[in-house]
């Protein structure tokens, strides 16, 4: 019953969620680009891209853990509301470009320190915290663009939600063997939301021209991701290497745009983008197996 719902809570109920959004989304997107009033009104559906991600993601939440306590008692508590935020900001996203850069500084300095509150509290001194806090708000922030701009540098159509399943997948690989299985569920939900709209897209056939997530879409997946990520290297027995590579895997991106790629053609280019954003995830999982003991003597990390 308990691997029912698993299966069932965090990784059906949440596609269908998801996917049920996206595709909402996607017929209001076709309907705007055929009639302009709504864009002329100041008005946005590309909100629904969020919507997708972060209803899934909540409602796979709620399904493994339950509702999340206020205030949290844990990191892991923090990623539910971190989707909602996600969500928030999404809906406003295209109003002011001030706005979105202000609300990226403000949210990638407080992020640390709210999922971190015990590290901050416990772990670190005065002077090590303030370092913590400076470099991870600024990697926040970082990967948050590098997000925000992957979605018109990926290659249109199901690659770029075929990329984030690949790095989610990567992500839920490496916390499963490095023993935190709580949070592989949790990067699972991601898993099952990227492949139900890679599966919608292809099936969609949709214009390879448009790219699938609007730059709203990059505060969910960025929030999402680096919440995971921070809880597995912080609280779990994450490698280190491992979660370096899995960050710096998207910001591989613009090698698509490397005139000499460009050159072998379009189709033989994104086969080449796409590896090489895939290599630093797959070599991660590697580095977690081979620690994690599985083949053998376990090694300290």
């Amino acid at each position: 019953m308990l691997i029912f719902k698993q299966l069932f809570f965090g990784l059906l109920l949440p596609a269908i969620a998801g996917s049920g959004i996206f595709i909402l989304a996607k017929s209001f997107a076709a309907k705007r680009s055929r009639d302009q009033t709504e864009e002329r009104n100041g008005l946005s559906s590309g909100w629904l891209f969020s919507a997708a991600l972060s209803v899934g993601y909540i409602v796979g939440y709620i399904g493994l853990e339950g509702l999340p306590p206020f205030p949290p008692r844990e990191g892991v508590h923090w990623l539910c509301y971190l989707a909602l935020i996600g969500l928030i900001l999404g809906v406003f996203w295209h109003f002011s470009l001030w706005g979105r850069l202000i609300s990226q500084i403000v949210i990638s300095i407080v992020v640390p320190r709210l999922l971190l509150g015990s590290m901050f509290k416990y772990s670190w001194g005065q002077v090590e915290g303030i370092i913590w806090w400076v470099c991870i708000a600024v990697t926040i922030f970082i990967f948050w663009q590098i997000a925000q701009e992957s979605f018109a540098i990926l290659p249109s159509g199901a690659w770029s939600p075929f990329v984030y399943f690949g790095l989610s997948g990567g992500t839920a690989l490496i916390l499963a063997v490095s023993g935190s299985l709580r949070l592989a569920q949790h990067a699972g939900i991601l898993v099952a939301l990227f492949a139900a709209i890679w599966i919608i897209t292809l099936v969609a056939q949709s214009d390879d021209k448009v790219p699938i997530f609007p730059i709203g879409a990059s505060a969910v997946i960025a929030l999402a991701l680096t919440g995971i990520w921070m809880n597995g290297y912080f609280y779990e027995e994450v490698p280190t290497a491992s979660a370096a590579l899995l960050l710096i895997s998207l910001f591989l991106t613009p090698v698509g745009r490397i005139r000499a790629i460009q050159r072998l053609g379009a189709r033989r280019s994104t086969f080449v983008q796409i590896a090489v954003i895939a290599l630093p995830v797959v070599i991660a999982i590697g580095i977690a197996v081979v620690l994690s003991g599985l083949f053998g003597e376990n090694r300290n990390y």
